[in-house]
């Protein structure tokens, strides 16, 4: 789908190459940009093997003026840039969005930083915990006692998602006037626009929080869980009568009835009540381990992730297209070479760079 399209990835850790990898997966030959000493800081966890699929490494060294030619060479043949240094850090190596557009003014650059390109915290290092905080969803993911750190990265993947999308919008308007884009991705502005949803009273504070009988967490006999989201009366309906508990169904608000279902739960296990709801439209679910998730029937079904090759598989289905899952993540520099030689570049010209650190 996005055959032709060639992006620089600069990213490392998740935000940005999970939205390279998004463009990977959506056909786009994406070309990783790395120091030759480091590299990407994920580089041997499990991490990086899962989002860098697909694509091709190449190590340069853009402090150096050799590696910032070898860097413009390739700009210039390029539709995308993806980078994710602190605001400044591009400037700083010369490589700043006015100075891209001098060498292809066609170019769509996106940024994602943890607070922006501008703004009072633009300077200001942090990791999710710190955007989800200033944003305010942490305030609102807690218990009585205590806000509760969500087990995933939501910053992190929400600013990945939309780099992705807006780099797809600024492709899309390009074909249509010609003209490149700049687009600034905060993933603090990214996780606001999920908790103003919160804020504005879309969500109901007490239904999200664990307060009402008909959407909760309960624990079973075998010391495991399962979710209700029975926000709907017909489902609640459903859910009462097939624990033959007509008495609760006008107690779907009543914060007195949680105890009490609560009680009934433990006297079975896990598995005996999905069984007993199996085939009920009572939105009753098991709360999965990782690996019980991934062994789940319609986990496997739709193939998202492939536990014997350690391989995610883009999460979406197309009816004429297919993604490009099934790839391996690249080594640090494997393709070095062979980018090099197809800009023209002559063996003896590769060890010179090589012995001279650029490479």
């Amino acid at each position: 789908m996005l055959k032709d399209v060639k992006v620089l990835d600069l990213t490392r850790l998740l935000p940005g190459p999970y939205c390279t990898w998004i463009l990977s997966e959506l056909g786009a030959d994406v070309l990783k940009i790395e120091d030759p000493w480091e590299g990407d800081y994920a580089r041997g966890t499990p991490l990086y093997d899962l989002i860098n699929t697909g694509k091709k490494s190449l190590t340069i060294n853009l402090k150096k003026d050799a590696g910032k030619k070898i860097f413009f060479e390739l700009m210039s043949k390029s539709d995308v840039l993806v980078e994710s240094f602190r605001p400044g850090v591009m400037d700083k190596l010369g490589l700043g969005y006015e100075t891209l557009k001098e060498y292809n003014e066609k170019i769509i650059s996106c940024s994602i930083s943890g607070y922006g390109q501008n703004g009072p915290y633009r300077d200001v290092p942090g990791h999710d915990i710190n955007y989800i905080s200033i944003s305010g969803l942490l305030g609102i993911n807690r218990t009585a006692e205590s806000p509760m750190i969500p087990g995933m990265p939501i910053a992190d993947i929400g600013g990945g998602v939309f780099g992705a999308l807006s780099i797809l919008a600024g492709l899309y308007k390009r074909k249509i006037d010609g003209i490149g884009e700049y687009i600034d991705v905060s993933m603090t502005d990214v996780v606001s626009s999920f908790f103003t949803i919160a804020y504005r009273g879309l969500i109901n504070e007490t239904l999200l929080s664990g307060l009402l009988p008909c959407y909760n967490v309960y624990k079973t006999k075998d010391a495991k869980f399962l979710s209700v989201g029975t926000v709907e009366a017909k489902f609640w309906n459903n859910f009462c009568r097939r624990m033959n508990r007509d008495d609760l169904i006008q107690r779907q608000y009543d914060t007195s009835a949680i105890e009490e279902i609560k009680g009934i739960f433990l006297e079975k296990t896990r598995e005996e009540w999905m069984e007993i709801f199996k085939g009920e439209d009572a939105m009753v679910t098991p709360i999965y381990s990782p690996d019980e998730a991934f062994d789940d029937p319609q986990t496997k079904y739709r193939k998202v992730f492939d536990r014997e090759r350690e391989i995610l598989s883009f999460p979406v289905e197309f009816s004429e297209n297919k993604t490009e899952g099934g790839k391996k993540a690249p080594k640090k520099g494997e393709d070095t070479s062979k980018i090099l030689k197809e800009l023209g570049y002559e063996e003896r010209n590769i060890e010179n760079l090589k012995e001279d650190g650029v490479i």
